[in-house]
This record gives structure tokens, sequence and C-alpha cells, in this order.
């Protein structure tokens, strides 16, 4: 049996750790800054805000949790701190990672990385679960060498826990239905009868309920079924131009959400109401 607290194992966690190092340095911090992408110029890359894992089908999600279980299945080999310094160190990597990533943001003036509130998460569960697992393995190997006969459950806890984490993930991820995707209610010819929107243009609906609306120059805008009253397209023409807007179920057919009057029509197959008005002459631009 191998004695995992010998030296020759500790040389051994030694250099793959060092190793495990270097991959996890250029992971997180490679390619290097260079030429900024558009858009990203003097951008704080900050979220914060916190977000259900896709551990089924997000790579990026997955990713960040397992690129720090080798940290924490090596660390208790390569070092004889206590559990609870371990458990700092657990965070501690993910927090160092992170915040390493927005400086580098910030030095280089645009976002090149971000600090991500997800990412942290995820990298510290991933941490927790290998130092959980390297945990429960010593014990066993303790046990088995004639050592206490009771797990040592606290600190098994953190590792137990983060892989509940996990698990809850991976069941919340199976279970929540998948989002439909976004129709594009212009991308097809009309199926149904197609509504007379004044002489501003004609709307028809699509199966899912969306609307598309084509005005009088032939551009078209594409309506999802939930959309909330109000104006959704303007066009602006030399001698004065049209606006185009939808009430949606539920509320004042005769009013355009601001208050202002409007004759909105129905669209067969679909639940929303889309009326049309004239702007005042001179309301053009240029």
């Amino acid at each position: 049996m191998v004695d995992l607290r010998s030296p020759a194992v500790r040389r051994v966690a030694v250099v793959a750790f060092a190793l495990y190092l270097v991959v996890l340095v250029g992971v997180a911090f490679f390619p290097l800054p260079g030429d900024p992408r558009p858009g990203t110029e003097g951008v704080v890359p900050v979220n914060l805000a916190l977000s259900r894992p896709d551990l089924l089908g997000g790579w990026e999600a997955q990713r960040n949790v397992l690129m720090t279980v080798p940290f924490g299945v090596l660390l208790p080999l390569v070092v004889r701190w206590r559990y609870e310094l371990l458990l700092l160190a657990c965070v501690g990597v993910t927090l160092v990672i992170e915040t390493g990533q927005l400086l580098g943001s910030l030095a280089a003036g645009w976002a090149w990385r971000a600090f991500d509130v997800d990412d942290l998460l995820n990298n510290t569960v991933g941490a927790l679960l290998g130092l959980g697992l390297a945990g429960a393995v010593l014990a066993w190997r303790g046990r088995r060498r004639g050592g206490p006969r009771r797990l040592p459950v606290l600190r098994l806890l953190p590792g137990a826990l983060a892989g509940a984490l996990v698990a809850g993930a991976l069941v919340s991820t199976a279970t929540t239905p998948v989002a439909a995707p976004l129709v594009d209610a212009c991308a097809g010819p009309p199926a149904l009868a197609v509504t007379q929107l004044a002489d501003h243009g004609t709307a028809y609906a699509s199966p899912d309920g969306s609307v598309c609306v084509v005005d009088a120059q032939g551009g078209t805008s594409s309506l999802a079924a939930d959309t909330p009253t109000g104006v959704v397209s303007e066009v602006q023409i030399a001698d004065g131009g049209w606006q185009v807007g939808v009430i949606a179920p539920g509320d004042d057919p005769t009013t355009d959400g601001a208050g202002a009057p409007v004759d909105a029509q129905p669209v067969e197959g679909s639940e929303l109401l889309v009326w049309s008005r004239p702007l005042p002459l001179g309301s053009a631009e240029g």
C-alpha cells in the first residue's frame, strides 16, 4: 500500500502541482491583451449577476469547475497546512484568478477578461470538490493503516457541499425546459389574413403568435407575441412619416400606452393589436 504522506509521493505531487499551476496560468491569462475588440474599450468588465450554470450543455461552466479540481486534489499532498488554511487557499486561488483578469483588463484599457461571479463560484466548487476527494482518499487510507475508525466528517463537508451544488445544478439543468428559439415572423409569407394598417403598411401573424409588420416602404419588423404596449417602429420621410405600435393583451385597446388615442387593428392568429398613425409635417430628420 502506497503511503500518500511519504516523501516520494510528496515530491511527485510537487512536480505535478507545479506543472498544473503553469497550465492554470496559461488558461486564465493567455493570450495576453493585444488590440482591443470593437466595443470593449473603456468597459469595466465586472459581472456580479449570478446565474444557473449549464453543466450539461455549457462547456464554459464545465471548464470552470474542472480547471480547479486538480488544485484541491494536489494541495494537501504538497503542503501540510491545517484544513482551514486549505479551504481558504481553494477560495483564494479563484479570487486571485478573477482579480488578476480584472486588473489586466483595467491595465489594457479594454474588456480583455471579466471579473465574473459565475466563474468565481464554479472555480471554487471545483477546488472544493478536489479537496473533498483528496480528504476522502486520505481518510480511507488512514483507516486502512490502522488510524481512527471515524471519518473526519467536518473535513469532508466542504467537498460534500460542493458536490451537492454540482448535483443540484445538473438536476436543475436537466429538468428546466429548453427555451423555444425566437421566431422571425417575417421569415415566411403570410399564412393567415393580412391586416391593413391604414395606408402605412400591413401586418400578419406567424404560427407562434408573433407578428410581422411591413411598412409602406417595404421595411419589416418582427414582434414577439409578448411585446409590450407601445411604439415599435417609426418611419420618417420628407413630408412627415408614421409610427407603428402594438397593444398587448389586456391593455386598453384605444390608447398607445402613453394616453394618446389610436385605432388598433386585430391581427388574425395573434393576440396583439397593431396600429399606425401619421407623424406631423416637419418631424422628419434633416
